[in-house]
């Protein structure tokens, strides 16, 4: 008689212990979806804060070339140790802008102007997604194998699919690679920058092909 009570409480004791596994199972699984879902929350905002703050900076700028500038200066605040440049895509080539090196080691206009062709800068300009330095060498990106090494670049596109307005460029040294986050910032704000540029170049939209 004691032993069937006494295996009963065991049984009883087995399943409350079961049940409290699954309980705290579930709070655990909880608390991991609340975190991410405040991590994701809290990049949203990073990325609204960063799009708002760059937006009205642009709309300050009386013309194309400030409006570069700006738009350059606030990636690079933005993103720690990085370099950016825009290129433009035109009729008959390319424009690059960028701002001015901070060491005599800075990648410069000179350099891209060789590495990248107008081909290149179209097919990129076209895509609808951000490129890797891997692709963009798949593409035909004529940098040296010992730039290629040290550096950590992606672009991104400022135009609709189709619609080859240009892209921004981003770079640093391959020792802190480009983070998607970063990269997820600068692509939330090339629709405004796009319709800045077309605001002062209006054929820029007309570059199809």
């Amino acid at each position: 008689m004691h032993r069937k009570r006494n295996q009963r409480a065991l049984n009883v004791i087995r399943m409350l212990r079961t049940r409290q596994r699954k309980q705290d199972q579930k709070i655990d699984i909880l608390c991991r979806d609340m975190v991410s879902a405040h991590e994701q929350f809290s990049l949203k905002l990073t990325r609204a804060a960063f799009a708002v703050s760059f937006y009205e900076s642009l709309l300050a700028c009386t013309g194309l070339e400030e409006t570069l500038d700006r738009a350059v200066s606030l990636i690079r605040a933005d993103i720690p140790q990085c370099g950016a440049a825009i290129f433009l895509a035109e009729a008959n080539g390319f424009d690059v802008h960028l701002a001015r090196p901070e060491d005599s080691h800075a990648i410069e206009k000179t350099h891209f102007q060789c590495w990248f062709t107008r081909d290149i800068v179209r097919q990129i300009s076209q895509t609808n997604r951000v490129c890797s330095l891997y692709e963009m060498l798949k593409m035909g990106l004529q940098a040296p194998p010992s730039a290629v090494k040290t550096l950590s670049a992606a672009a991104v596109p400022l135009g609709r699919l189709g619609q080859g307005v240009g892209f921004v460029l981003i770079y640093r040294s391959a020792e802190s690679p480009l983070l998607p986050e970063e990269l997820s910032r600068v692509a939330g704000i090339t629709a405004g920058l796009r319709e800045a540029i077309i605001r002062f170049k209006p054929t820029a939209i007309d570059l199809k092909t």
